[in-house]
């Protein structure tokens, strides 16, 4: 059981982060590949670098946009700018590293924000004309799901504001309060029920069947999670059904299925993820940051934490957001 409710935060950004770093180093390649190379995550996160699709070698240790975006989305609640969209896309703006793998459509975006600040509202269909349906604002909105745990409709409503600058397709709006809601769930429970946890997550999609929008692909997808559960099946069997691509449907319910395969275990949790191949960085972010939230940092092995390579966004500095978003956010 965790420590505190500070260390839930805690767990959460580390746990997302972790789970990031571990996936970005086997990111697209396919499970036969990854069993064949690496024995562990202990395993992935002691080599030194791996080749990269173009430029410079991948070294090991360092995280991608995944995490680069949810700590913006954590300083911009701390700095209390929530729930002002244009205020986070600047955020994301000016913490843009391109080398860490930011998605097409996003890279646009960010590109283009600082010559076209008056027209942020329509950057988000300048490369896909109904906005993105990738994960990419499920990927970073854990921060909404810490700060608003005490109430889902204020997650939900976060969730698709924090969505609204990169990802404007009700897809990725469903993806993004899908994945808020299992994180403000994860950290208000202090023993695990899944009938509450996949309770929360079908109600939190009623909103958009009010609004007329189709939630049959996640719906089904909680169904499929259900269902796996109930018959024992492996997060790489469940792969094949629930699928491990970019897009929000397929992305957001695998990590929450690699959660609720083994709610009580992180490593387990990682290494499931990391290991069922295809988009592993974000899932195992994602995967990370809701078990992270339920389990606290104090599980979170510290060989994988002393693995860390990054600069300004050490552990103590990830920790260090943490507590502040405790601090600004969380009630007694």
């Amino acid at each position: 059981m965790p420590h505190s409710l500070q260390d839930k935060f805690r767990g959460c950004l580390l746990g997302g982060m972790l789970g990031d770093i571990a996936g970005a180093v086997v990111e697209a390649e396919s499970p036969g590949y990854i069993a064949k190379t690496y024995r562990s995550v202990d395993d992935i996160l002691c080599t030194d670098s791996v080749p990269e699709f173009s430029g410079p070698d991948w070294r090991v240790g360092r995280f991608t946009d995944d995490t680069q975006m949810t700590l913006c989305v954590a300083e911009w609640l701390i700095a209390g700018e929530a729930p002002a969209a244009e205020l986070l896309l600047a955020r994301f703006a000016e913490a843009w590293q391109p080398w860490r793998r930011y998605g097409p459509g996003t890279e646009t975006i960010l590109r283009m924000f600082p010559q076209h600040r008056a027209e942020w509202r329509s950057l988000s269909t300048a490369m896909f004309p109904e906005g993105s349906h990738g994960n990419g604002s499920a990927m970073r909105v854990a921060p909404i799901g810490l700060a608003r745990a005490d109430d889902l409709d204020s997650v939900a409503d976060l969730a698709i504001e924090s969505s609204r600058p990169t990802h404007s397709h009700a897809l990725a709006y469903q993806g993004a309060v899908l994945q808020a809601t299992a994180v403000a769930t994860a950290v208000s429970l202090t023993r695990f029920d899944l009938a509450m946890f996949l309770g929360a997550l079908r109600k939190s999609l009623r909103r958009f069947d009010d609004l007329l929008q189709s939630t049959t692909a996640l719906s089904d997808a909680i169904d499929a999670i259900e269902n796996g559960l109930a018959r024992g099946a492996s997060c790489l069997e469940i792969s094949s059904v629930l699928g491990t691509g970019v897009s929000a449907t397929e992305a957001v319910p695998m990590a929450i299925y690699c959660f609720v395969r083994h709610p009580d275990s992180f490593t387990h949790v990682i290494h499931d993820a990391v290991f069922i191949g295809g988009d592993t960085d974000t899932i195992a972010s994602m995967a990370g940051a809701i078990s992270g939230a339920f389990l606290g940092s104090h599980v979170i092995p510290t060989s994988w934490l002393g693995a860390v390579r990054e600069e300004r966004y050490t552990v103590a500095a990830v920790q260090d957001v943490a507590d502040r978003l405790f601090a600004k956010c969380a009630r007694p």
